[in-house]
């Protein structure tokens, strides 16, 4: 399966029919780190959210869609993103997510690496941090294959389904050795 990285397009032309499907085919995976509105409407203030963010300075999202050559495809595979920048101390909160399909295939890794560099090297900041259930081997996978190091564990920090679930915490510094794990492109190309 061959993608690329491109930024979220919010609008009349913009992702948000096909971002309410993925919502519709969404997996316990899945559900735990999209938004509660799952209709269209919900995806599109989803996306206005994301993009105005985006403008503002304040995040850096990108969608991972199937590359289709013509680039006109909408099949949205996941999404690689950094909240919460903050430019005083040079830092990010970083998330991902996937459909069911493109989970295992090293895609998602690939994306987290691609955003890594746009972060460290295009975009200056300095640390990257982020966190996973300790119950998702997946999600640490791809922390891992993307260069983040572990830094601690934070006891019983989330809440879902009325069950407490310990997170592990990691960064990456710019200056951490990179992963050489390949990279997904971005489109447009940088």
């Amino acid at each position: 399966m061959s993608a690329i990285l491109r930024p979220w397009q919010s609008g009349a032309s913009g992702d948000a029919e096909a971002l309410a499907e993925v919502y519709e085919r969404a997996d316990d995976a899945l559900l735990s780190n999209i938004p509660d509105d799952r209709t269209i409407g919900g995806a599109q203030t989803w996306l206005e959210t994301i993009t105005d963010a985006e403008a503002a300075g304040d995040l850096c999202a990108r969608a991972m869609i199937i590359d289709d050559g013509d680039r006109s495809g909408r099949r949205i595979l996941g999404n690689v993103m950094a909240s919460g920048i903050e430019r005083r101390h040079s830092s990010a909160w970083i998330s991902y997510w996937s459909v069911a399909e493109a989970r295992g295939q090293g895609l998602v890794s690939a994306a987290l690496r691609s955003l890594v560099d746009l972060l460290h090297d295009e975009l200056g900041i300095y640390r990257l941090e982020l966190g996973y259930r300790v119950n998702n081997p997946a999600s640490a996978a791809v922390a891992r294959n993307a260069g983040f190091i572990v830094e601690g564990r934070e006891r019983e920090k989330l809440l879902y389904d009325g069950f407490r679930y310990d997170t592990e915490v990691c960064a990456r510094l710019s200056g951490d050795p990179r992963h050489r794990g390949p990279r997904i492109p971005f489109d447009p190309p940088r």
